[in-house]
């Protein structure tokens, strides 16, 4: 993956110059972790925030009745945990786990405040990358609330397919579906039920691997008008 060009891709830098954002890319170590490995534990010193190139994330915290509960789920080319870096308590409110083996680029807040220090302009420029990450989060919103369940995870899947392909794409889910079904806020059990429902739409599901006949096939029935905007 062209890290450079995957983080100008999302909402936190989107707004940024190149050479801004390459100097995020090449300034943040890359860190693996394996499968059910911990990033942090909720009350962590929120140092860094996180974007993944591969692997899969989910965040939970545990119940009184020690029984797990999801918040998210983030897949590649997502950042999360930006949230509890720039607030003002600088502690991680959830856990964070990796799904999978997954790869990471670790963001240290430092170099956002170095480089707010030093340019001034580029403390305007954070105003409008937290602008278009709120945004995003409406849209996130908006897909919960007035799409299908089936649109809901076409919507997810168009998210994951690589730029430039169009026709017969292969897209690898996390080997647990529920967390899918469950960041999308459908019920787990009928996750399959809604996913068999895109099958008229060239879209099938053969064990974790989902098979995408035509992107702007999909596109249209999920009612999405640019698939490389966040949704």
């Amino acid at each position: 993956m062209d890290t450079t060009n995957a983080l100008k891709k999302t909402p936190l830098f989107s707004g940024m110059s190149d050479e801004t954002v390459a100097t995020f890319a090449g300034k943040s170590p890359v860190k693996h972790y394996a499968k059910g490995e911990e990033l942090f534990a909720m009350g962590d010193p929120a140092a860094a925030f996180f974007f993944i190139v591969e692997g899969w994330i989910k965040l939970y915290r545990m119940t009184r009745e020690g029984e797990e509960s999801i918040i998210n789920v983030f897949a590649p080319g997502e950042t999360f945990a930006e949230a509890a870096v720039f607030g003002p308590m600088q502690r991680y409110p959830v856990n964070a786990q990796a799904v999978e083996d997954t790869t990471l680029l670790e963001i240290p807040r430092s170099l956002f405040v170095d480089m707010i220090r030093a340019d001034s302009d580029f403390a305007l420029s954070i105003l409008g990358a937290i602008s278009a990450k709120q945004r995003y989060l409406i849209q996130q919103i908006e897909q919960l609330t007035v799409r299908e369940a089936p649109q809901r995870i076409g919507t997810f899947l168009l998210r994951l397919c690589p730029p430039g392909k169009t026709k017969n794409i292969e897209v690898a889910l996390p080997y647990d579906k529920s967390l899918i079904a469950r960041r999308l806020n459908i019920q787990p059990e009928t996750f399959s039920r809604a996913f068999k429902k895109l099958e008229p739409h060239g879209v099938t599901l053969k064990g974790r691997v989902a098979a995408i006949e035509d992107i702007e096939r999909l596109a249209a029935f999920c009612d999405v008008e640019d698939r490389d905007k966040p949704c």
